[in-house]
């Protein structure tokens, strides 16, 4: 209650009357506007049950559960109409299946065998890994690759294009659907730069499986997960930070830090790889998750350059293309990227062309 109150204002000589109900319209409308509850309901006798369904499973498993809000399923509603239409985009122009999702479902094959094929598929080197100035460089080729591939990357820290409604990284860090066409990873952009890189690859790691689901599971935190997400952190690992090359730094320079420079990922994923090569002990690994701290992004920068990371640099390319080709109504294009019809135009003048 205290928080519907802030909405409307600190003011304690308006506090009762708000308890008691006794609000203009403009303060209901206020409040509907912030709540995302329609006007409606607010002058109903009792509210309505409002569910709403999750088509993914929820592998969220952190300490301190937080239910999924309208912000999360407004996103994973956005995501699934672009993911439809592009779906049939495809079978219009008579794509394949693609042959590497759910390509190790119900198998028993070792992480480091389902990592190599990811790399290989993806076609990505740990040299080029290497070459990488910083982890969001490093994020930009591994999504760049895994797109090429056939996989939709979206990396988003807000609802749509909404600058008001942020996502909550306590709430959920990505999402996979799994498709044979059109397969979908969803980051969180609100997330740390070395934490979009984890999620990418422990997402990929679900594609690879054939399981879809809401990823919240920080690698450092593996000890009540449910074994799926056990697997695909230890996927994502051997991805990112392979035993063997691991274990080779380590003898040349065993710090945790520095080699988190050189495998461009988070802090807490190399101390965990050396905590599972009996590389540290379990205290120091604790010291090290207690003074990590991932970082949220902010926004900013050029709209015309974010837009197509929001929504997919394939997709964003397939719609543009298809509106200017005269294959789409152009209100219809900019109804699936969320922007006015003349942003389409901008769009394709700026970055697509």
């Amino acid at each position: 209650m205290d928080a519907l109150i802030d909405l409307l204002g600190r003011a304690e000589s308006k506090r009762q009357d708000y308890l008691a109900g006794k609000l203009t319209l403009k303060q209901i409308e206020t409040l509907a506007q912030k709540t995302h509850i329609p006007f409606g309901y607010f002058f109903l006798d009792t509210p309505p049950k409002i569910v709403r369904n999750n088509s993914l499973p929820d592998l969220r498993q952190l300490p301190e559960f937080v239910p999924l809000s309208a912000d999360f399923f407004d996103t994973l509603d956005d995501v699934l109409r672009k993911q439809q239409w592009f779906i049939a985009y495809l079978k219009a122009q008579t794509y394949n299946n693609l042959d590497f999702v759910a390509r190790f479902k119900n198998t028993s094959v070792s992480a480091q065998k389902i990592a190599e094929d990811i790399r290989n598929t993806l076609n990505f080197t740990h040299q080029e890994q290497a070459e990488c100035a910083n982890a969001q460089a490093f994020f930009n080729l591994l999504s760049t690759k895994a797109e090429a591939a056939g996989v939709l990357v979206f990396k988003n820290g807000i609802v749509k294009n909404n600058t008001h409604r942020s996502l909550s990284v306590a709430e959920f860090r990505g999402f996979a659907i799994v498709d044979k066409l059109a397969p979908v990873i969803f980051i969180n952009g609100k997330d740390s730069e070395a934490a979009w890189v984890f999620t990418l690859a422990h997402e990929l790691a679900h594609i690879w499986l054939g399981e879809s689901g809401i990823f919240n599971l920080p690698y450092e935190q593996p000890y009540h997960a449910q074994q799926l997400e056990k697997d695909c952190n230890q996927i994502a690992a051997e991805l990112l930070v392979p035993e063997t090359l691991f274990l080779n730094a380590w003898e040349q320079q065993p710090d945790i830090v520095a080699l988190s420079k050189v495998f461009n990922v988070s802090v807490w994923v190399i101390a965990r790889r050396a905590y599972d090569f009996n590389k540290i002990t379990r205290e120091q690994y604790k010291a090290v998750l207690n003074t990590s701290k991932k970082t949220a992004k902010s926004g900013g920068g050029d709209f015309y350059k974010i837009l197509p990371t929001r929504n997919s640099k394939r997709i964003t390319q397939a719609i543009v293309s298809s509106a200017l080709s005269g294959n789409m109504m152009l209100r219809e294009a900019a109804s699936l990227l969320n922007v006015q019809p003349h942003t389409i135009m901008e769009l394709s003048k700026r970055h697509l062309s």
